[in-house]
């Protein structure tokens, strides 16, 4: 593996807070980090003629798909031949519709992949580089970049981690935007990569309803390049019936406590988890309600939940990891960012019980006990403060 001369390695704890008293929206062709931007180019030329391994966690989404694009592309201005992989299925119909379209090609984890044949990984869209499976040796970290609340300390050559940014795409269109490898007319893969980034941006932000200045102006950057007639094909709503299925589950099954609705939806198939985040969605629309946790047993091994909320008391991060806590590894079982959060928690020995009553009774009674216990808690302190 080529070395990377005169560079130090980053840690994930020196990475600097971005303006924090900048101008709110900015000048038009404002770059907010062009000193990270730099690193990251001088880190990817440091590199050239490797072989890196792109790495996405979890199960692929419109913006962890979009910067994973971006990496791979961006590399291959200094001869980084690059592989992006993925461990979890994609799982929600739309995100495949949207590897189909975008011709994009992703590679699913298998055990007789060789990890330890690339000099080195790259990370995007992800708290931390922990992965999923367990591999004698590994690369180094190439470049990490992220969106998400730091989760942990790591090494990699370059980090760059923003969490006043709504999506990774959008750091991804200002590498491009302020260096000589951005977007141009005339390609139709460029044309497809742009496309990618603005359904990023707009999917982790919501359309744009919780964009930072850093979004709306890498959303006018892309913008420019897109293909309309496949953005709106990929950002197509659509709700399969075993989505909806799980919706009325929630709507059935919903507790309120105050502002706070709970709502257990049973087993769901590894192929419908995504409904699970659609029914928590759906269920901030009921009336008083300002957060909403929606869980079920995931594929009969995990409980996967996920959290949305319009609170300005409730950090989704901090709240999911004090809530459900870490293993033994120092891994949390939940965690999130400004509006929304997720968990998962394996069931461990017993994901055996073949009594899917009690152990959805069991599931649900001790993911109850959890919530009410805290919110109860919660409530008290407010009013007692």
């Amino acid at each position: 593996m080529p070395s990377l001369p005169n560079r130090a390695t980053a840690s994930s704890a020196e990475v600097p807070a971005l303006n924090p008293e900048g101008d709110l929206i900015g000048a038009k062709g404002h770059c907010e980090a062009p000193e990270r931007m730099q690193a990251y180019f001088e880190t990817l030329e440091s590199a050239r003629g490797c072989r890196q391994l792109v790495v996405i966690k979890g199960h692929p989404d419109p913006d962890s798909i979009a910067s994973a694009l971006a990496q791979r592309y961006l590399g291959r201005f200094f001869d980084i031949e690059s592989t992006i992989v993925y461990f979890d299925e994609i799982s929600h119909p739309e995100n495949r519709a949207l590897v189909k379209a975008l011709e994009a090609d992703l590679r699913q984890y298998r055990e007789d992949m060789d990890l330890g044949a690339f000099d080195y990984m790259s990370f995007v869209d992800t708290q931390s580089p922990h992965l999923p499976v367990r591999v004698a040796k590994l690369p180094p970290i190439l470049t990490f970049v992220d969106h998400h609340k730091m989760l942990g300390g790591f090494e990699a050559e370059f980090v760059d981690i923003r969490e006043d940014c709504g999506a990774t795409s959008s750091i991804y269109a200002e590498y491009m935007e302020h260096s000589a490898h951005g977007l141009r007319h005339g390609s139709a893969e460029l044309s497809r990569l742009a496309t990618a980034l603005m359904h990023g941006i707009r999917s982790d932000t919501d359309n744009l309803l919780l964009a930072q200045p850093i979004d709306y102006r890498a959303g006018a950057y892309v913008r420019q390049y897109i293909d309309q007639d496949l953005l709106r094909l990929v950002s197509k709503q659509s709700i399969t019936a075993r989505t909806m299925d799980i919706i009325q589950r929630g709507l059935n099954n919903k507790v309120i406590k105050g502002t706070f609705l709970l709502a257990g939806v049973g087993f769901v198939r590894e192929e419908d988890r995504d409904g699970i985040a659609q029914t928590a969605d759906f269920l901030m629309r009921h009336e008083g309600v300002e957060t909403a946790m929606v869980f079920g047993i995931v594929n009969g091994d995990v409980v996967d939940g996920s959290l949305r909320t319009s609170s300005a008391t409730i950090d989704p991060d901090a709240w999911l990891k004090a809530l459900f806590g870490a293993d033994s590894a120092g891994r949390h079982y939940g965690g999130g960012r400004r509006n929304k959060g997720g968990f998962r928690i394996p069931l461990g020995l017993f994901a055996r019980c073949r009594d899917r009553e009690a152990l959805w009774g069991i599931g649900k009674k001790t993911i109850e006990d959890l919530v009410f216990e805290k919110i109860g808690v919660e409530q008290a302190q407010h009013e007692k403060g």
